[in-house]
């Protein structure tokens, strides 16, 4: 009798870890397993139109740090929605910024070079990655430093820490279709992996974008926005190849995407205006701006963080269990050149919804 109770309770608790693949992604069937979706979105910033927000990071006080493609600016957003934005940096001789990092206390690493918004190409050669030091109180000036450039780029996206010991970074090339490492004491630039599962399907296409590291840095997980997958690559120590990608989730329109606490990729899609959860091949949607009418801050959704947990500091420990989201304000606008929207950073409320 114990021994079957206890059969009983393994099984349950299996069922409620193992993913189900035929998991549906319609919200009638979702409400079967997660009543209250889609989550409601809320706009903790909206810039002016026209302003295409990119990526973001958030610091260690809770604020959000967030880069712009439609102009070389960094910029701070208090995660309240309180306090007004603050230009961090504006990088001289770019005209747009794209992926950022943070590796090392208060220290973040920003990629920018020469991207056109009217024809969504790049300058080949264009691109570099910067540092940016930040003081614990801005507006003291930030301290900006050049650590590379990359002479083959052609258009740069992700950038995640591979190893803060040995001052690795990783950066992939969306449209080249592959993946570097950056010693950012250095500057020693060095091309680690390229796969099909990577390269954009034209060669004015996005190819690899967001990427991050598994928590046991064996692995390299990435989005494929030509492509419509979430992809992963086993790696080595250094970031070369230990085996061929294999896709984890067919996903419409990924762009950048996260780990939740319990290691669960979420992605944002860019062309579909959601933020799901894989579960299995499927995306679970969480949150779309179909769902949140005409004044949703999820209109071309560009990137996806959680909050810090720092009680110390003035933010809930909840925020840990809140999505920050950079958007572009709809990607659909800068193709027709009718641009009404500007980006937000805005922030989705997950909890319950690992």
């Amino acid at each position: 009798m114990y021994f079957s109770a206890l059969l009983l309770s393994v099984l349950l608790f299996t069922s409620l870890i193992v993913p189900n693949l035929s998991m549906p992604t319609d919200y009638a069937e979702l409400e079967y397993y997660y009543p209250g979706l889609p989550l409601a979105v809320d706009v903790v910033h909206e810039f002016p139109p026209g302003t295409w927000l990119d990526s973001l990071a958030v610091r260690r006080n809770g604020n959000i740090l967030t880069t712009a493609l439609s102009s070389p600016e960094l910029f701070e957003v208090d995660n309240r929605g309180k306090d007004p934005i603050k230009l961090v940096h504006t990088f001289a001789n770019e005209t747009g910024c794209t992926g950022i990092t943070q590796m090392g206390r208060e220290t973040f690493y920003v990629i920018a070079g020469n991207f056109s918004l009217s024809n969504f190409t790049g300058v080949p050669g264009s691109w570099s990655v910067y540092k940016v030091k930040l003081h614990r109180h801005l507006p003291r000036s930030a301290q900006v430093s050049l650590v590379a450039k990359f002479p083959d780029s052609i258009v740069l996206n992700g950038i995640t820490v591979l190893s803060k010991s040995k001052n690795w970074l990783l950066v992939s090339d969306s449209a080249a279709g592959v993946v570097y490492r950056l010693d950012v004491k250095t500057g020693k630039i060095v091309k680690v992996l390229e796969d099909p599962l990577m390269k954009p399907e034209s060669p004015s296409g996005v190819g690899v974008n967001g990427i991050r590291l598994s928590r046991d840095k064996a692995y390299l997980f990435f989005t494929n926005s030509d492509r419509n997958i979430v992809a992963s690559q086993f790696i080595d120590w250094d970031g070369t190849l230990r085996a061929s990608a294999k896709v984890i989730a067919d996903v419409d329109g990924p762009d950048d995407f996260t780990f939740n606490d319990a290691d669960h990729v979420v992605v944002v899609q860019n062309r579909a205006d959601r933020m799901g959860r894989v579960t299995g091949r499927a995306v679970v949607t969480l949150a779309s701006a179909a769902s949140n009418g005409t004044a949703s801050g999820l209109f071309g959704p560009t990137a996806v963080r959680f909050g810090e947990v720092k009680p110390f500091f003035r933010k809930s420990q909840a925020d840990w269990m809140k999505a920050y989201i950079s958007t572009n304000g709809g990607t659909a606008q800068y193709l027709t050149g009718n641009v009404t929207r500007g980006g937000t950073i805005s922030v989705v409320d997950v909890r319950g919804y690992w």
